[in-house]
């Protein structure tokens, strides 16, 4: 199963939140791909002037039935002036805008472990095929 997709998000229906991109394959027990996701000054998040994740996915799971997924791995988290090795956990949901859902966990310096909100698919669409 391949899971792709991109698009913007938002928290609230009104406000920008995150810029994303994905493109992950479930093949026989292995999981590999890559994900992206951006937070420049445009985003709802107060005092957040640059958040950028990107890394390679190494594990995850998905169910086909449920247009659900789950993916983790190992990226660069640019947060404002500082650059660090983080893990990244993402929860998506497939579906176009107002369907599809993103949820990006980041653990590792300087954060801990930042869960942030769930965010609705604004523009673009996360697949599943």
């Amino acid at each position: 199963m391949v899971l792709s997709g991109g698009g913007t998000g938002t928290f609230d229906g009104i406000h920008p939140g995150s810029q994303f991109g994905m493109g992950v394959v479930f093949r026989s027990g292995t999981v590999q791909g890559h994900f992206n996701c951006v937070m420049a000054g445009r985003s709802a998040v107060p005092g957040l002037r640059l958040m950028k994740v990107g890394g390679q996915v190494t594990g995850g799971s998905a169910n086909t039935a449920a247009g659900t997924a789950t993916f983790k791995g190992i990226g660069t988290l640019h947060m404002n002036n500082a650059t660090s090795q983080v893990e990244f956990v993402v929860n998506v949901a497939r579906g176009g805008p107002g369907v599809g859902t993103l949820q990006l966990t980041i653990k590792g310096p300087p954060v801990g472990v930042l869960p942030l909100n769930v965010e609705h698919v604004a523009t673009g669409q996360i697949s599943m095929h």
